[in-house]
């Protein structure tokens, strides 16, 4: 081969063997990627394994319990079967999360929890009738805006002073049925004390309206509750069996007590919290309302307290440190576990192949690279035997 030849195929055999250096250092690159994205992957994977999922216990019914995934619905609405009563708080307001049926109710009947919690049983805001007590009927209902008030309610209060005293008609019935009754009997001589004095302002007239009322409910809230839920188209019927079946129906006999007192104890909480503000219908319950939940109760955006019904107070409660003293725990998201161990295991079988791939066209390349250079190398040899054959004669 001659020499100008020689040095056309080796600069040929150079130009193939930067291409295939630059092909090979291309592929490098895309290894480098891949193994950034196995990482990514990877850690996407821990990360799955670390989600955790916020849930509440239930009573099965024996004592046992049923955790189920915590949402505003399960976790804050009422249910008999749930352990205890938990409220979720805005921590920047500093107000409770309620549907937007509890705002409205809170709206109407701010001032009395009573009032309040037979609102949101279902009763109308429209609970009272004239009162009558002439012929000795009462009427069933309660009036609206319970409280102390500048007028006379009823001979018999008046005998007794009371001249601005106002207590709902079935309250005072139930009263006088059990004035037997010590407890009961020391609370109402303190309100009627504190009405009758001149000195004693609205605030601790209301006050002590208040805590008899309380003694009254924690007795007999049963026969209260019974005469609440009369028919109130006959308006001085007093008589239970004689109450209409439609009635009946929407208000069943047996005193939801339980039902009741949840929504005495979510009032004092909004009270004690100066208010409450509505949780968007999209996050109560589902899905979609557990993640909300465990975002916000993670991020510190809400907190959860939990009615004591020893210490008759709401507290905070933490998920975390609870040990299920409250019946919250934590748990493996394993839904979301299950979605990312399929999307790894798709993943990573992808990055794999394209691997392999990489791998398979880099030993090609190196054999092409390496035939390159054993040929550029044998044209360098016969190069320079020629030169070496021509021009040693003038040596």
């Amino acid at each position: 081969m001659g020499m100008a030849a020689s040095q056309a195929r080796l600069l040929t055999l150079t130009s193939r063997l930067h291409d295939v250096e630059f092909k090979a250092q291309s592929i490098q690159s895309q290894k480098i990627a891949l193994a950034t994205q196995k990482d990514e992957l990877y850690q996407k994977y821990c990360d799955a394994l670390d989600a955790t999922k916020i849930q509440v216990a239930f009573n099965n019914g024996d004592g046992t319990k049923n955790f189920v995934d915590a949402t505003f619905s399960t976790l804050c609405t009422y249910n008999e079967d749930r352990f205890m009563q938990y409220s979720l708080k805005d921590s920047k307001t500093g107000k409770v999360i309620v549907d937007a049926k509890t705002v409205e109710t809170y709206e109407n009947f701010n001032t009395d929890k009573y009032a309040f919690a037979y609102a949101m049983l279902g009763m109308e805001d429209n609970f009272g009738w004239a009162v009558n007590y002439d012929d000795g009927r009462y009427s069933m209902g309660m009036e609206v805006g319970i409280g102390v008030s500048n007028e006379n309610y009823g001979d018999g209060m008046a005998d007794n002073g009371l001249y601005n005293l106002f207590m709902t008609d079935v309250e005072r019935m139930v009263f006088e049925n059990h004035s037997d009754d010590d407890k009961l009997q020391k609370a109402y001589d303190n309100l009627e004390e504190t009405c009758s004095s001149s000195s004693e302002s609205i605030r601790e007239q209301q006050n002590a309206l208040e805590e008899f009322r309380d003694v009254l409910y924690n007795s007999y809230g049963t026969e209260i509750y019974q005469y609440m839920r009369l028919n109130k188209q006959d308006e001085y019927n007093t008589s239970i069996d004689n109450a209409n079946a439609e009635y009946d129906d929407m208000y069943p006999e047996d005193y939801p007590k339980g039902e009741f007192e949840f929504y005495v104890h979510l009032f004092e909480e909004i009270q004690a919290a100066g208010g409450c503000q509505e949780i968007d219908p999209q996050y109560e319950s589902g899905e979609e309302g557990n993640e909300w939940l465990n975002n916000m109760v993670e991020a510190g955006l809400v907190l959860i307290d939990v009615y004591d019904p020893d210490s008759k107070e709401w507290t905070e409660t933490s998920v975390a440190t609870s040990t299920n003293a409250n019946y919250l725990q934590e748990v493996q998201d394993d839904t979301d576990l299950k979605k990312a161990e399929a999307e790894y295991e798709h993943e990573l079988d992808i990055i794999n192949r394209k691997d392999t791939k990489f791998d398979q066209d880099l030993t090609k390349l190196e054999t092409e690279r390496t035939s390159i250079t054993t040929e550029m190398e044998s044209i360098q040899k016969v190069r320079d035997d020629n030169i070496e054959r021509t021009f040693g004669i003038f040596s």
